[in-house]
């Protein structure tokens, strides 16, 4: 009888995913993100309907060059041609957080972005 070969050569894990590409269950690092980001903002939406009822919640991957602060997200306010927008970095959060504190420190981020359309 042949011994059986391990998947898990020379104690680096697992050397192809868990999931096929096609399967629901497999999301990428920027979905899964905007997944967590997006249920946030939905949660706070229906807290308060009538702030953010015309607010879009948009993620991009890093702040623009032209940005000469380091933020986690930005509130871009309603002009004549486009609604207000919410804008998360998520490259910029991902870094800062890690992997474990990554869905509270997206919560505290998108908060902050409502507190600050709240005041303006």
């Amino acid at each position: 009888m042949r011994a059986r070969r391990h998947r898990d050569r020379h104690g680096r894990g697992l050397r192809s995913p868990l999931h096929r590409a096609q399967v629901p269950a497999r999301l990428t690092r920027a979905e899964s993100f905007a997944k967590v980001a997006a249920a946030e903002f939905a949660r706070l939406r229906e807290r308060e309907p009538g702030l953010l009822a015309d607010v879009v919640l948009a993620v991009d991957a890093v702040p623009p060059a032209s940005s000469t602060e380091p933020s986690f997200g930005r509130v871009f306010p309603a002009t004549a041609n486009r609604t207000t927008h919410i804008v998360l970095y998520r490259r910029v959060i991902e870094d800062h957080a890690g992997s474990e504190v990554r869905d509270a420190l997206i919560a505290e981020v998108v908060a902050d972005q409502v507190d600050i359309l709240r005041r303006t």
